[in-house]
């Protein structure tokens, strides 16, 4: 997560939604509880916590460390925009099939993350993304 924090980071924002009551990313300078245009709810009811933090350039660090150096499991979603348009998107726990890479983020990012071992990609034929789009795991 904080690679591709650190990858879209500069004129971006990222969006935290479910419980975050235990979380202080809302005290984060500029948090709001507000979606915008690219980020926006993504559980409608029951209704869950939600939060938009800018994502300034060296920012990464900082936010990733609000949330304990790890994504904790209270955090169902997580969408970052670039620019206004959304990049990421890691929805319903980072279920395999609901991770979404925008253009903005280089190939390269996400072969070193497959490489590593923390992502994997999807093999199923019946799998194959929208054109454009790249899941992975």
């Amino acid at each position: 997560m904080l690679a591709l924090m650190e990858a879209l980071e500069g004129d971006a924002h990222i969006s935290f939604e479910g419980d975050l009551r235990s979380l202080p990313v809302s005290r984060h300078p500029g948090a709001s509880p507000e979606p915008t245009a690219a980020l926006k709810r993504n559980t409608l009811w029951p209704k869950e916590d939600f939060i938009v933090v800018p994502l300034e350039l060296s920012s990464s660090k900082r936010i990733y460390a609000v949330l304990g150096g790890a994504v904790p499991k209270t955090v169902l979603h997580i969408q970052i925009e670039k620019s206004g348009a959304l990049q990421f998107g890691a929805y319903d726990g980072f279920h395999p099939e609901c991770i979404f890479f925008g253009s903005a983020v280089k190939p390269e990012l996400v072969e070193s993350l497959v490489s590593r071992g923390i992502l994997r990609p999807i093999t199923s034929k019946s799998s194959k993304p929208a054109a454009g789009n790249r899941t992975a795991t």
